[in-house]
């Protein structure tokens, strides 16, 4: 189990936690892969302290659109690997992640592979763990009603992203947008490990818990809905639409 994967971070202003998730990355017990950042639109410091990281495997772009949709297909495009992994400039992975992930990918012929996640706040210290739906069919049977894999938590073959056109806009949910598309094809196979594989980070900046961002999955389930002809998708629609309506805007 050799095959080469390319970690995606697409970053804008990340100068907080970045060199924290930089290093979760390169201890990896799994040591081939090289490590794509995308800086997007950073006033920060962000640049400077990727540019100090001394490892051969980091490699780092700039561009001048802050849309992460964009940024992470860039990613994409750069990518020496036919496997994609993704974390977040403020969240950690944990030392066996990759090595974990890519075993499961390969012995099952998965295309994308999450895991539970272990919440932290912003020092770092541990908060409670979320555990997502295991198999196939668990997580494509409830992903109209709540979150069923963790963006940042993924390993997912190169192809698969390929074949259905990789992330295709939105400001706040992308993700859920791919997972939506991905799901169109029946021969797409999903897995969450069922132990965190990584720690996702809760802070003041991000978009988890955004009204926008609910309503944004709202209309992804909405256009589904239509898509597929599936009256569930149009009911989650109206769970998130009405999640967007009750969260407070700060």
């Amino acid at each position: 189990m050799n095959e080469l994967i390319s970690v995606i971070l697409a970053v804008k202003n990340g100068q907080d936690y970045i060199e924290d998730t930089i290093e979760s990355v390169l201890g990896q017990s799994y040591t081939n892969f090289e490590l794509i950042i995308i800086i997007n639109c950073s006033s920060d410091e962000t640049l400077n302290i990727v540019k100090n990281v001394k490892d051969s495997r980091v490699t780092y772009y700039e561009t001048n659109i802050s849309q992460l949709s964009f940024n992470l297909n860039y990613g994409i495009l750069k990518a020496k690997g036919d496997y994609i992994a993704r974390i977040d400039a403020d969240d950690l992975a944990f030392k066996y992640r990759l090595e974990k992930q890519l075993s499961i990918l390969k012995k099952y012929n998965y295309d994308v592979v999450g895991s539970n996640i272990q919440l932290i706040d912003e020092k770092g210290l541990n908060k409670k763990s979320i555990v997502l739906p295991e198999n196939n069919s668990e997580i494509r049977s409830k992903i109209f009603y709540r979150s069923v894999i963790a963006h940042p938590s993924v390993l997912m073959k190169k192809s698969s992203l390929l074949k259905h056109s990789c992330y295709l806009g939105g400001k706040f949910a992308q993700d859920y947008d791919l997972w939506l598309r991905l799901m169109r094809d029946k021969d797409i196979k999903f897995y969450n490990v069922q132990e965190p594989l990584t720690k996702y980070r809760i802070h003041s900046k991000q978009s988890k818990g955004n009204p926008y961002s609910y309503a944004e999955v709202a209309g992804y389930l909405f256009k589904e809905s239509i898509y597929s002809k599936s009256f569930r998708y149009f009911i989650g629609s109206f769970i998130y639409y009405f999640k967007a309506c009750f969260i407070k805007l700060t």
